[in-house]
């Protein structure tokens, strides 16, 4: 993996909570270090690193508008999967010829969207998680307190 994907990783690990290993699971990550790259310029991407670093690593402290909205795109773009549309000021100010709209980045990335793993789900249509297993409850959930099948009508 070329340094600057790794560099990506790290950043991504304090934008999204998650860690390096789930990140690198999802099989996404030079997509999305192509897409940001692409999206913002490579430029823009320094910038952000530069403000982040300023800001103790902590994204809630970056001051600046810009790589603020770099930050909410990029940990947009592993939640979801797509890469969304910038503030209007922050797609000015950066002078880029792209369109700024929201967009999927791949098929694969709904599919790996952080989002699922979030609460123990599976993107719908995409990646079932095995017959019968709607049954049990998901993991960390309580055990359910069913007193046996509703009927109509009961209360």
């Amino acid at each position: 993996m070329p340094p600057e994907c790794r560099g990506f990783v790290a950043i991504s690990v304090r934008l999204t909570g998650f860690d390096e290993f789930d990140l690198r699971a999802t099989g996404m990550v030079r997509l999305y270090h192509d897409t940001t790259v692409e999206q913002v310029g490579r430029e823009a991407v320094g910038r952000f690193i530069d403000d982040l670093a300023a800001a103790g690593g902590d994204p809630d402290g970056i001051a600046d508008e810009t790589s603020r909205d770099i930050a909410r795109a990029i940990t947009h773009l592993w939640y979801l999967g797509v890469w969304p549309q910038l503030a209007r000021s922050v797609h000015a100010a950066l002078g880029r010829e792209k369109a700024n709209v929201a967009f999927m980045v791949s098929p694969e990335a709904y599919t790996e969207g952080l989002v699922w793993r979030t609460f123990h789900g599976h993107a719908p249509g995409a990646k079932p998680p095995g017959f019968g297993t709607w049954a049990d409850p998901p993991p960390g959930a309580a055990p359910r307190q069913d007193a046996g099948p509703r009927t109509e009508g009961a209360a």
